[in-house]
């Protein structure tokens, strides 16, 4: 049986909702490396890798059972305009939020942004207890041969970390449309920026945890801590905005998270491309990352935290229902109780 060479870390089936006149096989792109705009870009050749989960099949036939099944979801969202989101709890509800946790981590950035904690945490680690390597640890690096799968089956293993988010469908009535990216799942938290405390406020576990996932030019998946935010009238599977600097921000978000390359459909343009550059371009910064020792009660803990970027990000249809400033100097806490021997592991 001949192996599938083309590994695709963002399938198909999710660029084609994002597609030059929704045809399935060009896409609107931008190279951020070598700042070059293309309209009309060949669909089938973005986003993959050679043998990217390894060389035999087994990983990416699984992802691709998978997506076969959410695919189906994705076209009566997106083509047949039924917004009908599968009830909490249901196998089809678990199935979606196992696809965008995935998504998360089988990109080239979620690798690459692992082998930086794994390295900085090791070197902190081991110049603690073992000081005598310390010339040649800041020398070294520490090298996986596949990060991304290290980061997969990290995914695996921690599912239930999505449990006690809600989920809604935001629809974009606005003069513009959604972009997405290399890396499309964007996690966020409105609660700790406002709390002037983003330290690991975008860790899975995290009170106010948020995920935004545009499917469509036209149509994003929120999750979101609904103990904390209030989502439309709250009622409703979807809400929808009109406000173009709404979705500005967002696509902002996409920018900032991208490894390489914006993805779009043809009513992006050129000069919009270069506009959200200037606006936003400065937040692609490295990851800010704390790793230090704890001595308490005569045992040594090693803490290990991130911030990421964040804009200041103003959306009517999420409010807080919370008071943010009691949050101003702790670790982001826990968005459940249950969660707490996840963040200890």
């Amino acid at each position: 049986m001949t192996k599938k060479k083309r590994h695709h870390y963002i399938p198909r089936f999710y660029l084609k909702r994002f597609s030059v006149n929704n045809d399935g096989k060009f896409i609107g792109l931008y190279n951020l490396n070598n700042k070059k705009f293309i309209q009309t870009a060949p669909l089938k050749s973005q986003a993959y890798e050679n043998f990217f989960y390894g060389e035999d099949d087994e990983i990416e036939n699984a992802l691709a059972e998978m997506e076969n099944i959410v695919a189906k979801m994705f076209y009566y969202w997106t083509e047949k305009k039924l917004l009908y989101l599968p009830p909490i709890e249901t196998n089809g509800f678990k199935l979606l939020k196992r696809f965008i946790l995935y998504q998360a981590f089988r990109t080239p950035k979620s690798g690459n942004d692992l082998m930086g904690i794994l390295n900085q945490g090791l070197k902190t680690v081991l110049k603690e207890f073992k000081p005598e390597l310390r010339e040649s640890i800041n020398e070294g690096e520490f090298i996986h041969k596949n990060p991304v799968l290290l980061g997969l089956f990290h995914a695996i293993k921690y599912e239930h970390l999505l449990n006690f988010l809600d989920c809604k469908f935001l629809v974009n009535l606005s003069l513009l449309p959604f972009i997405t990216s290399d890396a499309p799942v964007i996690l966020y938290n409105q609660l700790m920026e406002q709390a002037e405390n983003y330290m690991g406020a975008t860790g899975l576990v995290a009170k106010g945890l948020q995920i935004f996932y545009p499917i469509h030019p036209r149509l994003m998946i929120c999750l979101y801590d609904s103990n904390v935010y209030y989502f439309g009238n709250g009622s409703t599977d979807c809400w929808s905005t009109e406000s173009i600097g709404e979705i500005h921000q967002l696509n902002g978000l996409q920018l900032i998270n991208s490894n390489s390359q914006l993805f779009f459909d043809d009513f992006i343009s050129e000069e919009y491309i270069k506009e959200l550059l200037n606006n936003f371009e400065e937040y692609r910064k490295p990851t800010k990352k704390v790793n230090r020792i704890i001595n308490q009660g005569g045992r040594k803990f090693f803490f290990t935290s991130s911030e990421d970027a964040h804009i200041d990000l103003n959306l009517a249809f999420l409010k807080l229902k919370v008071d943010s400033t009691d949050l101003k100097d702790e670790i982001t806490p826990l968005r459940h109780p249950s969660l707490e021997r996840s963040k200890i592991e």
